[in-house]
């Protein structure tokens, strides 16, 4: 590599949602890992514990959430982690100052005077997030992988090491090669071989000084049980699917009759298909009309806790559902750019100054050049697997029982969205829209 003058910070949060099985696999250790000191819950707990104004930067990453999907929706299918790019911003939030550090703050939902709530909120969804359900493997792990002729600030690293459970560890950069191996290596390892591939050599830039890592794993199946699963691999079947332009294609639909939750709201229904024991939940969002467009702008009028607030659980649900299968990988500077995050992306404004050691690193600009996500979700009759990776790239200029049930048919066979969520905290992991199964 050449004499550092650009920073690239990746942040790789992996989500991984499996149905395979309930018990984890023990992931080996190596000699080239990453210690890991995030959370590991003994004990359950029977939801996450959040203030009244915790609750409110929970509805506003929700409101985030909803601006996102219909910034990146163009009419095909859709797949991305809301939560992967706030906790990319929220680190990046802790290196910055002025401007730049209040849009930031401003697009996560807190004022640049919060830093300290900011980072309470997230370290609580760090260590309670896991242990709602210990029928669900979930698993948090953060860390930096530092070049050793480019230091951090103490005071940075403490605090990542304090907030977000990151294990620092430096490395010589010299040979491009042992960096990416070093970083494929750790995503191989958090997300048990799921994700190995986080970057390629050629993406590795001459001039990188840190990477900084989130992995979040996510392992669960559908409620029910053995003798009674909430969907039955025979009774899937070959059906019509229409999509926006009103053409059919063959889709292969999973069927269930069961006392779901739902709501029917202003032009269109919510389904609540559970995983586990219920604290984590799939939100299917279906348009009474093959609408998916005007869908996404209702959705931007309401708010997340205004739909949860209208579910019920009155009527018998016929569900069909498709299986699906989807992979995106988006740019987001732009995104972010339009909805306000602005100066962190200009080579001469940002205000990344509390990251490096200034002395050591010739008082460097630092900016970010890009940010990069690409996700995967697969939906089956056992449940749900997911993956996804957000790269940060950023750069420096120098170093009802007894009666006739009510009947509902919630039958998804024409575009629509879904959330991954979990339910005591409210929380945003993924979402999307299935155009085309």
């Amino acid at each position: 590599m050449k004499t550092l003058n650009a920073a690239i910070f990746i942040f790789c949060s992996l989500l991984m949602i499996s149905c395979q099985n309930i018990k984890s696999e023990k992931i080996d250790d190596t000699e080239s890992s990453f210690d890991v000191f995030s959370p590991t819950p003994t004990e359950e707990i029977s939801r996450v514990s959040l203030s009244e104004k915790q609750t409110e930067y929970v509805n506003t990453s929700n409101d985030m959430a909803f601006k996102l999907i219909n910034k990146l929706y163009n009419d095909d299918n859709l797949v991305c982690s809301p939560l992967s790019l706030q906790y990319a911003m929220a680190m990046t939030a802790n290196g910055a100052s002025g401007e730049t550090l209040e849009e930031i703050t401003s697009f996560l939902g807190f004022e640049a005077n919060e830093m300290n709530e900011l980072n309470r909120f997230y370290k609580i969804l760090l260590e309670q997030l896991p242990a709602v359900d210990l029928d669900i493997t979930l698993k948090a792990v953060d860390a930096l992988l530092v070049n050793d002729k480019f230091p951090l600030l103490p005071s940075y690293k403490n605090l990542v090491e304090d907030n977000y459970y990151a294990a620092v560890e430096n490395m010589d950069f010299s040979n491009p090669s042992d960096v990416v191996t070093r970083l494929n290596e750790w995503a191989g390892l958090n997300t048990n071989g799921v994700i190995n591939n986080i970057i390629n050599p050629e993406e590795l830039s001459d001039y990188a000084a840190a990477y900084i890592l989130n992995a979040l794993y996510f392992k669960a199946e559908w409620e029910g049980s053995v003798d009674n699963p909430m969907f039955i691999e025979n009774n899937t079947e070959s059906a019509d699917f229409q999509l926006s332009n009103g053409t059919a294609i063959s889709a292969e639909m999973m069927k269930s009759v069961r006392y779901y939750q739902y709501a029917e709201m202003d032009g269109y229904k919510v389904l609540v298909l559970p995983y586990a024991q219920g604290k984590y939940n799939m939100y299917v969002l279906l348009p009474d009309e093959n609408d998916i467009n005007g869908l996404i702008e209702k959705i931007q009028q309401t708010t997340w806790s205004e739909i949860l607030a209208n579910l019920k659980q009155d009527a018998e649900v016929h569900v069909q559902l498709p299986k699906f299968e989807i992979e995106n990988k988006f740019n987001l500077a732009e995104t972010l750019i339009s909805l306000g995050v602005e100066k962190v992306f200009q080579k001469e404004d940002a205000e990344l100054d509390n990251i490096f050691d200034i002395k050591l690193a010739h008082d460097p600009k630092v900016w970010i050049e890009k940010i990069i996500q690409q996700t995967k979700i697969s939906v089956d009759e056992r449940g749900t697997e997911a993956a996804s990776v957000s790269i940060e790239e950023i750069g420096a200029t120098s170093p009802g029982p007894g009666e006739d049930p009510k009947i509902i048919y919630f039958h998804a066979d024409h575009p629509f969205m879904f959330v991954i969520g979990e339910k005591t905290s409210g929380t945003i992991l993924f979402e999307g829209v299935v155009a085309r199964p």
